[in-house]
C-alpha cells in the first residue's frame, strides 16, 4: 500500500546547490512534485536567508522508515548534529503529511505543527494541495493560509 506523502525542504548554506542535490536524491527514489521556491529569512536566529520549498510523492515506506531515509540523506549531504533547531544548515528534510495519519511521538510529528507556525512551509504546501483537507483541523490547507493572512 501507498500513501502520499508531504516534506518540507530548507537550506541556507549554499541553498541552490543543496537543493538540486537533494532532488537527485529524490527523483532518484520517487516521482516527486515540488512547489517553486521560497526565499524566507532566517528565523529564530541570524544567519543567510533559506531557500525552502515543499515536494510530494507516494511512498510504501512506513513514516519511521522515510524519516529514517530522510535523515540519511541529510548526513550524506554534510548535515552534522550541530544543525538542529533554529541554525544554519546544509539542508532540512520534515515529513510534514503522511497521507491522513495523525501521529504526536517522540520521533514523529504528523501532520506537521510547521504547517500552522511556519509561511514558509504553508506557502509551497497550498501550491501543491491548497484543497486537501487538514487530518486534524479538517480544513483545507488554502483556508489555513486564509486564515493566517
Amino acid at each position: 500500500m501507498t500513501e502520499k506523502v508531504f516534506l518540507s525542504i530548507g537550506s541556507n548554506l549554499d541553498p541552490e546547490k543543496n537543493i538540486d542535490q537533494v532532488k537527485i536524491y529524490l527523483d532518484s527514489n520517487f516521482k516527486v512534485s515540488y512547489s517553486s521556491i521560497y526565499k524566507t529569512p532566517a528565523e529564530g536566529f541570524s544567519g543567510e536567508d533559506f531557500l525552502n520549498l515543499v515536494c510530494s510523492f507516494e511512498t510504501s515506506m512506513d513514516p519511521l522508515e522515510l524519516r529514517e531515509f530522510l535523515k540519511e540523506i541529510e548526513e550524506k549531504m554534510g548535515r552534522t548534529i550541530d544543525q538542529k533547531g533554529m541554525s544554519s544548515r546544509v539542508i532540512d528534510l520534515d515529513l510534514i503529511l503522511y497521507g491522513n495519519l495523525i501521529a504526536k511521538t517522540e520521533q514523529l510529528d504528523i501532520p506537521s505543527e510547521d504547517i500552522e507556525k511556519y509561511n514558509f512551509v504553508l506557502e509551497p504546501l497550498c501550491e501543491l494541495a491548497a484543497d486537501s483537507i487538514h487530518p486534524v483541523l479538517k480544513i483545507s490547507y488554502r483556508e489555513i493560509k486564509n486564515n493566517l493572512s
